[in-house]
């Protein structure tokens, strides 16, 4: 999979894909603001031609950013950052849709706020009760079950045939 996705990353559909992408999201992008549904209904539109586009764009949005990040972003350039990066947004990706309701239920609804301090509270708020969380959790976890110790696997060269001698062997 990592092989197949490296060699279209370097060939020339990459340019066209990036094209494609923009322009199937400008497609399946509804700009509608009729036919909504409420804070938790997805894919946000009633009706059912705005429904399909609206997958297809979020889709789309997946697709490339998982493209982007196996590309770019998944090397370990810091062992404790990678692994709270990872960690946290795994559990963030478990937990989030439980903060946002506490949050709506608790603070939102009850002092009737208005859009933006709201979406402001909602989205920081998941994200401070998310990192809160995860912390002594993993703290925890790491007590219970600590992490193996891993060795780099080290190459034998000595022991490696040249390529003079796997020639010979091919003959």
């Amino acid at each position: 999979m990592v092989k197949a996705r490296r060699e279209l990353g370097d060939s020339c559909i990459t340019p066209l894909a990036f094209g494609m992408f923009i322009f199937l999201y400008s497609v399946t992008s509804p700009m509608n603001y009729t036919s909504m549904g409420h804070l938790f209904f997805y894919p946000l539109y009633a009706d059912y031609p705005l429904q399909v586009f609206h997958t297809i764009g979020t889709w789309i949005w997946v697709y490339l950013i998982v493209w982007i990040m196996a590309e770019c972003c998944n090397e370990e350039f810091n062992r404790i950052v990678y692994n709270f990066v990872t960690g946290c947004s795994l559990y963030a990706y478990l937990s989030h849709y439980f903060f946002i309701v506490v949050i709506v239920v608790t603070i939102v609804r009850p002092y009737k706020l208005d859009f933006i301090g709201a979406f402001c509270l909602v989205f920081f708020g998941t994200l401070l009760c998310i990192t809160a969380t995860y912390i002594p959790l993993n703290f925890l976890y790491e007590l219970i079950f600590p992490p193996k110790e891993s060795a780099k696997f080290e190459l034998d060269v000595a022991s490696q045939p040249s390529e003079g001698e796997v020639e010979e062997n091919a003959e």
